[in-house]
C-alpha cells in the first residue's frame, strides 16, 4: 500500500471540526427559507419564504421530514477540500452549479449570502472527484487526491461517525459509521 500525500491530506481533513450548517436557514422543497416561529402544542412551523418573500406555514413534523441544511459558499469549500476563492471560477465555468442567493427568486448580487443545500454540497463532491489534478497521465485515469471521500464528506457534515482501529503493525485506519 502507497503511503503519499493523499494520505496526509486525509489525516488532517478528517481532523477538522463537524461544519453543521445554518441553524436558522433552511432548504425546504427546493425554497431557501429561514425559520421564523414554532408552536410545539399546535404542531405547526412558521417560515419566511425567501426564494418568494413571503411567510409559509408547514406542519412541524413535514418541515423536520423535508428540510436540508443549508451552507455557505465558504463552508461548501471547506467541506470539499478547496479555497472559497476557487469556487467563483468553477461556477463562472459551469463545472459547478451557482448557489441560491438570499434575496427574493434566488438572486445572487453584491454582500448577499448564496446557499447550497447538503445534497447539493454531496453533487458538487461528486463533480470535483471526477476531475484530474495535475499533469495529465498517459493512461488517461483520474488523479485526484484532495477531494474527500464520500464517507469522509459525511462525518464533516455531522451525518457520520469516525473512528479509528489499530492494524497489527501498529497504525491507525479510519473507520465510518454511517447510522448515528
Amino acid at each position: 500500500m502507497a503511503y503519499g500525500p493523499r494520505n496526509i491530506e486525509s489525516k488532517d481533513y478528517n481532523n477538522k471540526p463537524v461544519i453543521k450548517g445554518n441553524k436558522k436557514i433552511w432548504f425546504l422543497n427546493g425554497d431557501l427559507v429561514r425559520y421564523h416561529h414554532s408552536s410545539r402544542s399546535t404542531g405547526m412551523v412558521t417560515v419566511y419564504n425567501i426564494t418568494k418573500d413571503r411567510l409559509e406555514t408547514c406542519l412541524r413534523y413535514d418541515f423536520r421530514k423535508n428540510r436540508l441544511r443549508a451552507f455557505t459558499v465558504a463552508e461548501t469549500a471547506q467541506l470539499v477540500n478547496r479555497h472559497r476563492k476557487y469556487f467563483p471560477s468553477l461556477i463562472k465555468k459551469g463545472i459547478v452549479p451557482a448557489p441560491t442567493g438570499a434575496k427574493p427568486n434566488g438572486e445572487r448580487g453584491w454582500q448577499i449570502r448564496a446557499y447550497y443545500s447538503e445534497s447539493q454540497v454531496k453533487e458538487i463532491r461528486d463533480i470535483l472527484a471526477s476531475y484530474h489534478l495535475g499533469r495529465p497521465r498517459k493512461d488517461k485515469l483520474i488523479t485526484n487526491g484532495i477531494t474527500p471521500t464520500k464517507q469522509e464528506l459525511t462525518r464533516r457534515i455531522g451525518d457520520g461517525i469516525l473512528t479509528y482501529t489499530k492494524t497489527e503493525d501498529g497504525r491507525f485506519i479510519p473507520v465510518w459509521s454511517e447510522k448515528i
